[in-house]
């Protein structure tokens, strides 16, 4: 087993529990139709998130070719998927069998972790660049994190359902054109 196979399995069990976090959410939400307060930008999110937990872990793909792995540079990557884990159990509230479920009041009531936490995921990554040589280079992928990161920092602070819910949709197109103009291919 290589360095990178051994890192990668602790990598694809965060990301894991993410993916099974929102499919069972999303299982749930059918199950309890007839209760749920219904949310497009909260389904948006949860579209988004799915999309952003795999581009983590395919883009992690890329470190396959280094030799030297070093504790804390790991624990800044993990960082990564542990930030989209939390963000995936946090878009959804406790699916139990409640009578009601508001996913906008959810939605709200975790706003700004929800877009703190999101924001880290661009940010590490540009961080990762940054330490690793020097400089984040100025391409379209960085460009692209750092919108996100702006857009994330801007959302914080907004409360407006309708600025919420142009910006999940906004999100969601730029994040598809970004991993369909960027990440279409295995490295």
């Amino acid at each position: 087993m290589t360095k990178f196979e051994y890192l990668s399995v602790l990598t694809s069990i965060i990301i894991g529990l993410a993916l099974a976090n929102l499919l069972s959410g999303a299982a749930r939400l059918i199950q309890l139709r007839a209760r749920v307060r219904p949310h497009a930008t909260t389904l948006c999110w949860m579209a988004m998130l799915f999309l952003g937990n795999i581009q983590v872990w395919w883009v992690a793909f890329e470190r396959r070719e280094a030799r030297e792995f070093s504790f804390f540079a790991f624990l800044l990557y993990l960082m990564m998927p542990i930030a989209m884990f939390l963000v995936s159990y946090l878009v959804l509230p406790d699916l139990g069998d409640e009578d009601a479920v508001d996913l906008p009041a959810n939605f709200e009531g975790n706003r700004v972790w929800f877009f703190g936490l999101l924001a880290l995921v661009p940010g590490v990554s540009l961080i990762e660049e940054w330490v690793k040589y020097g400089a984040v280079p100025l391409d379209t992928d960085a460009a692209f994190r750092i919108v996100f990161v702006a857009l994330c920092v801007v959302a914080v602070s907004i409360r407006s359902a309708r600025f919420h819910f142009w910006n999940a949709l906004f999100v969601l197109a730029g994040f598809v054109a970004y991993v369909s103009t960027l990440f279409l291919q295995l490295a």
